[in-house]
């Protein structure tokens, strides 16, 4: 069973995913559930690749990311499964990668670790399946 803590946890998680997938108000979610130095960090062989830090400038990117008219990275995401334990919450995740410039889409997936300290998300690292797959769709 899960703990209250778990269960809040990743409630946060899944309210950030149906946002992102919805276009919906990720800012929103950022401000009332990240830390202010929590950081967003991707494969750094990826064209967005690295590391962002700050729930002021995570809810400026993702705010951009929605509104774009360019497709680049996931798109069609969808939460395969969710598992939390102790501060961790695990997110297997499916979608379609955008190549930057192309407008064909390539099946992946990634897993994202999130830690919490308290009920506050301090980090999101994303594990992508296979980062070579997705270098190689850009050439």
């Amino acid at each position: 069973m899960e703990s209250s803590s778990a269960a809040s946890r990743i409630a946060v998680v899944e309210t950030f995913y149906t946002a992102v997938r919805s276009s919906g108000d990720v800012g929103s979610v950022i401000d009332e559930h990240f830390a202010a130095d929590a950081s967003v960090e991707w494969p750094a062989s990826l064209p967005y690749g690295g590391r962002v830090d700050g729930a002021h400038r995570l809810s400026r990117m993702f705010a951009q990311m929605a509104v774009s008219d360019v497709k680049v990275g996931p798109d069609a995401l969808d939460v395969v499964s969710i598992t939390a334990s102790g501060d961790h919450v695990a997110a297997e995740l499916a979608f379609d990668w955008f190549p930057p410039g192309k407008t064909t889409a390539i099946a992946s997936g990634a897993l994202e670790l999130w830690t919490f300290a308290g009920d506050e998300v301090r980090s999101i690292r994303a594990f992508y399946w296979d980062t070579a797959a997705l270098v190689a769709a850009m050439a």
